[in-house]
């Protein structure tokens, strides 16, 4: 397995990997599918900003992507990010892999702060990224529902 750059034909990997987590899990914002344009849009963030691909056998299995934290000139030492992986390689040392190829690019460009904000319901991540440094700075309590649940999201940052 490697990590590469992002590149624009990956945006249809992104699609597929995400919807994933769409349809089976509660850990994204979102009930709906996401669209060829929304993806391409956020491969092209990744382009732009910082993004990358974990690669098993030439097939893409997960990714990273950093995007602007807000429009708001103000923020622009701080970035977002996003990442998922095909669920059957959770566990396996890529999501690090790839979250540490973001660090190293995003502070070569300057930035400074790291934010994620993930659903409280995926334990499993924000216990990920505490390990990897994060502090929580912020909770929305019941904030929205997805498929009937009510969902809370945490707010997590790291200094670069």
């Amino acid at each position: 397995m490697k990590i590469v750059k992002i590149k624009s034909s990956d945006y249809k990997d992104i699609l597929r990997i995400y919807n994933v987590y769409v349809q089976k899990t509660l850990f994204t914002f979102s009930d709906e599918l996401m669209k060829d344009s929304e993806a391409i849009q956020l491969t092209n963030q990744g382009i732009k900003y910082a993004g990358y691909v974990a690669l098993k056998d030439q097939v893409v299995i997960g990714f990273g992507i950093a995007y602007p934290f807000r429009e708001e000139k103000i923020f622009n030492r701080t970035i977002k990010l996003t990442y998922f992986l095909n669920p059957a390689y959770l566990r396996k040392g890529m999501g690090t892999k790839i979250l540490n190829h973001l660090f190293v690019e995003l502070k070569e460009k300057g930035f400074k702060e790291i934010i994620v904000n993930i659903s409280s319901l995926n334990k499993p991540s924000i216990e990920f990224h505490k390990k990897k440094g994060f502090v929580e700075c912020g909770f929305f309590q019941n904030i929205g529902i997805i498929k009937g649940q009510e969902i809370s999201m945490v707010w997590m940052q790291k200094k670069i």
